[in-house]
Formats: C-alpha cells, sequence, structure tokens
C-alpha cells in the first residue's frame, strides 16, 4: 500500500511541474492541490483528496504545490487563495474548484476528470458537433431527429457538463411533443446532484409550467382579439394557448405588446410569462435573445 501511495500521491515544486503535471496527464490525468502550511482548510482537504485518489485504483494522480516556496508557479497558474485544485488531463487543465469542500463533492469531481480523460480530444470535439447538431434541430422543432441525438450522446460515458446539457435538451424534446409520461421517468432516475444543476432545474419548471397551464379555445378567442385588440385578458389568454401549442414566437408577441402598452399589467403577469417562456426555450434560443432584447427595449424606453 505504501509503494502505490507514493506512485499516485507525491509533492511537486516549480522544476517538475511541467514533466508531472502537464506531461504527466497525458499518461493518466492529474490533480494538483495548491497548498500552504498555514492554511487550516487545506489540511482538512488534503486528506480527503489523499484517500479519494488511493481508492481510485490508478486510475488519478495527485501531486502537491506549496505555494509559500513556489510563489511564482503559483502567480503563474493564478492562484488567488489557497486550498485551490486543479485537475489536468491530456496536458490541459479541464477543471478545478477553490475552498474546502465535503467527501462525497471532491468524489465527483475526481469521477468527472476520470470520465473527461477517457475520451479523446477528437472524441469530445465530436460529442459537441453532436450536441450542437442536435440543440438546433431543437430550436428548429424537428423533436424527433433531435432527441434521437440526445440519446445517443447519452449512451457515451460523459463529462457532466455534456450529461446535462444532453439530459435538458431530450427533456425539452419530450416537451415539444407532449411526452410528460417520458418527462416525468427521466427526471425521476436523475440522481439528487444532477436534478439540482440549474439546466436541469430550469428544465423541471419548464415541464411544471407546461402541464399546469389551463387554456380556453384559441380559435374563439383570436375571433375575440380582432374584435377587442387591447382587451389584455383575452390576448394573455392567446398567448398561453400558443404557448401549449408550441407557437412561442406568436405567444411572445402577444405578451410583449401587453408590456408595451401597459408594463405593470396585472401585477406583471405578462412579463412573468414572457420570463417562463425564455427559461423554457433556453438562453441561447434565438427567440429568446430577440425576446428579451424587445422586452429592454420597453421596460427601459
Amino acid at each position: 500500500m505504501l509503494e502505490e501511495k507514493s506512485s499516485l500521491i507525491e509533492d511537486i515544486d516549480t522544476s517538475n511541474f511541467i514533466q508531472k503535471v502537464v506531461e504527466g496527464s497525458k499518461e493518466k490525468p492529474v490533480i494538483v492541490d495548491f497548498w500552504a502550511p498555514w492554511c487550516n482548510p487545506c489540511k482538512q482537504l488534503t486528506p480527503i483528496l489523499e484517500k479519494i485518489i488511493i481508492q481510485m485504483d490508478g486510475k488519478v494522480k495527485l501531486v502537491k504545490v506549496d505555494i509559500d516556496q513556489n510563489q511564482n508557479l503559483a502567480q503563474q497558474m493564478r492562484i488567488q487563495s489557497v486550498p485551490t485544485v486543479l485537475a489536468f488531463s491530456d496536458g490541459k487543465p479541464v477543471n478545478g474548484f477553490s475552498g474546502l469542500k465535503g467527501e462525497e463533492e471532491i468524489l465527483n469531481f475526481v469521477m468527472e476528470l476520470v470520465t473527461i480523460s477517457e475520451h479523446s480530444s477528437d472524441e469530445l470535439k465530436k460529442i459537441n458537433e453532436t450536441l450542437e447538431e442536435a440543440e438546433k434541430r431543437l430550436q428548429n422543432k424537428d423533436y424527433e431527429k433531435a432527441s434521437s441525438d440526445f440519446v445517443s450522446i447519452l449512451e457515451e460515458s460523459l463529462p457532466k457538463e455534456l450529461m446535462i446539457k444532453a439530459i435538458s435538451g431530450l427533456g425539452k424534446c419530450y416537451i415539444g411533443q407532449n411526452k410528460f409520461i417520458e418527462l416525468n421517468e427521466l427526471i425521476e432516475q436523475l440522481e439528487d446532484n444532477i436534478k439540482e444543476e440549474n439546466e436541469i432545474q430550469d428544465l423541471i419548471k419548464s415541464k411544471n409550467y407546461i402541464e399546469n397551464i389551463e387554456v380556453k379555445e384559441v380559435s374563439g378567442l383570436e375571433v375575440q382579439l380582432k374584435d377587442n385588440p387591447n382587451d389584455f385578458d383575452i390576448r394573455y389568454e392567446v398567448a398561453r394557448g400558443q404557448i401549449v401549442n408550441k407557437d412561442y414566437s406568436k405567444a411572445i408577441e402577444n405578451l410583449l405588446f401587453i408590456i408595451g402598452k401597459n408594463k405593470e399589467w396585472n401585477q406583471n403577469k405578462a412579463k412573468k410569462e414572457l420570463l417562463d417562456i425564455f427559461s423554457l426555450l433556453g438562453d441561447s434560443n434565438p427567440l429568446t435573445l430577440e425576446g428579451r432584447a424587445k422586452l429592454s427595449n420597453l421596460i427601459f424606453k
């Protein structure tokens, strides 16, 4: 056990940082623990790191850097506080954190590094390209092909960031297809730490939002709206019907119309509905970007 520990955990300095970390991470992922003798959180964190590294059975190496003895290196690596932990794979930093973390968080951090290291740069590039294509298809409401792409991505062993994007994308496809049984099953099988991620929280919020919308028959309301264009109650109900029918562009237009006429109508009801649509569509969706710009112009004009 001592020999195993000595091969996986060691102290390094400026002179061998390139060899041990940059070059070394091309063979095996490396975690760098920047610490200082006077740092009490460091004294708590380092033993947790060492314990987990030993448990990983040689998949990851841990090196420790005393910033007091290696000040130039700490400056070059932009270390602003200790403890700071950086993860290297294939010669590059790929993740990191500062401050004291619990054992479960650190284990997830190390597992994420192992997952990243299992993919070559070309493989990760291909996965990202597939993800981008799936997101474009989602924006274009090609839910069938988009969901197929997201499912194929999720069949891989993925870094957490990519996995969350794919789960969120697949969930939005299910919303677009009104497949709420599948959506609920997808969410229920997620681990708690994944459910807590912002994108998944947004997905859950969007699911609840769509499921709880109660609307009247839209075509009849649209006829009424032609005769009463400034009836905000009717226009609001039309917008909600358009949301259910996935006609988000028209829904956004109708809500912006209300805000343009009365910014605080019904205790900001139109604005709240609009922000819920943006959350559903996602920050990068062209409808969200255009809608937010128009909303800002109306609010601040």
